[in-house]
């Protein structure tokens, strides 16, 4: 079992975990609104297996924990981490903020997405992430 972890970010959850999106398939992760420009820490120690552009996720981390762990990250404005690197828990591995999320809305916030993968299967996050939102007093 993973260590207990540091939330990555504080926010207020707009999409959880199975909850049906606009596509009408499961959410495979959890969606927060967070203040652009907060930092993004790595909720266990790990390492980088993947930083950059993917897709439509935007800057997209990857990082592997270990016993089949891996975490993804959608919605950095930046990553803060290489490729092969070591990160430990609690430190600073990117900040939120997607550009896209703030085009002519005038919001200060964005959507951080969390994607939580044990053997390559998505697992509700926020139990094992301790994630502080809104709705959940922790």
């Amino acid at each position: 079992a993973l260590p207990k972890p540091i939330a990555p970010a504080t926010g207020r959850l707009v999409s959880a975990f199975g909850s049906r999106g606009d596509g009408g398939s499961a959410n495979r992760g959890v969606t927060l609104e967070v203040r652009q420009g907060t930092p993004v820490l790595a909720p266990f120690a790990g390492r980088v297996v993947y930083a950059g552009p993917f897709r439509d996720y935007g800057q997209l981390l990857i990082i592997e924990h270990g016993e089949g762990y891996h975490l993804l990250l959608a919605g950095l404005g930046r990553i803060d981490s290489a490729l092969g690197e070591s990160v430990l828990a609690g430190e600073p591995i990117g900040i939120v903020g997607n550009p896209r999320d703030s085009a002519g809305g005038g919001s200060n916030f964005s959507r951080l997405y969390l994607e939580l993968r044990r053997n390559g299967r998505p697992i509700d996050p926020m139990p094992w992430l301790g994630a502080s939102t809104d709705k959940v007093s922790g």
